[in-house]
């Protein structure tokens, strides 16, 4: 799973250009007319897009921390594996 980020909201004020409130109201229908609606339709909007990016990011990070791992197991391994099969060839050669 990934951590979500905590972030520290901040009250703004905003001006909406007529222009705007018809596009939305055009896109979700009327009764948007008041800017909380509008703030709260655009917010859900953003959050909708962002929310897969940050998925995306989490499992990226994810996935460099656990080949930097993989690696360190794999060079800690390629050791023993080359001290057996020099075993191998000792016990076999009788030697």
């Amino acid at each position: 799973m990934y951590a979500k980020e905590i972030i520290d909201l901040e009250e703004v004020v905003i001006n909406i250009p007529n222009e705007l409130i018809v596009q939305f109201e055009s896109k979700f229908g009327r009764g948007t007319n008041n800017g909380g609606m509008i703030t709260y339709l655009a917010a859900k909007e953003y959050t909708k897009h962002m929310q897969p990016n940050q998925i995306r990011e989490a499992l990226m990070k994810g996935y460099v921390e656990m080949s930097q791992i993989n690696l360190t197991i794999c060079s800690e391994c390629l050791h023993a594996e080359y001290e057996a099969e020099h075993m191998v060839e000792r016990l076999v050669s009788g030697g």
